[in-house]
C-alpha cells in the first residue's frame, strides 16, 4: 500500500516540479512525518530502515548545498520523504534508476541540440517513473 501512496505523492510533486520548477516543501514534510508515524505504529518496517531512507534525502540536501543548488533542496527533501515511506534499499534503487533515466534524457536532449550543458530540468518526473518501474518489476 505504501508503494501506491508514494507513487501518488511523487505524482503530485512531479507535476509541480515540471510546471513550476519548484517543490511544495510542506507536502514533503507532512508526507515524511505521516510515513514515519505509520511505520512506527504498524511496526511493519525497522526504524533503522526508515531513518536510513531519510538519510539518503539528507545526503542529497547536503549535495545541494555543496553544489549551490545544482541539485535542488526540494529534490533532496522529496527523496527523504520517499525514503521514510519505502525504506533504504528501495529508495536507493529508485534513486539510481531515476539518475539513469535523467542521464539518458539529458544525453538525448544534448544530441538533438534541444538543450546545452548548463540547462536544468525537473528531476521528480524521473523519480516518479523510477518508483513506478521498480514497484511494477518487484511485484
Amino acid at each position: 500500500m505504501s508503494y501506491i501512496i508514494t507513487a501518488i505523492f511523487l505524482g503530485i510533486c512531479a507535476v509541480t516540479d515540471f510546471l513550476r520548477k519548484q517543490i511544495w516543501w510542506p507536502v514533503a514534510i507532512i508526507f515524511m512525518i505521516l510515513s514515519v508515524s505509520l511505520h512506527f505504529i504498524l511496526g511493519d518496517m525497522e526504524m533503522w530502515d526508515v531513518l536510513a531512507g531519510i538519510g539518503v534525502g539528507i545526503l542529497l540536501m547536503a549535495l545541494s548545498w555543496v553544489t549551490r543548488e545544482a541539485i535542488g533542496y526540494g529534490d533532496g527533501l522529496t527523496v527523504a520523504a520517499c525514503g521514510a515511506s519505502l525504506g533504504f534499499i528501495m529508495e536507493l534503487q529508485i534513486l539510481l534508476l531515476a539518475l539513469v533515466f535523467a542521464a539518458v534524457w539529458s544525453g538525448i536532449m544534448l544530441v538533438c541540440q534541444r538543450a546545452d550543458r548548463k540547462d536544468c530540468f525537473p528531476f521528480l518526473p524521473f523519480l516518479m517513473a523510477a518508483q513506478v518501474c521498480i514497484t511494477v518489476l518487484s511485484r
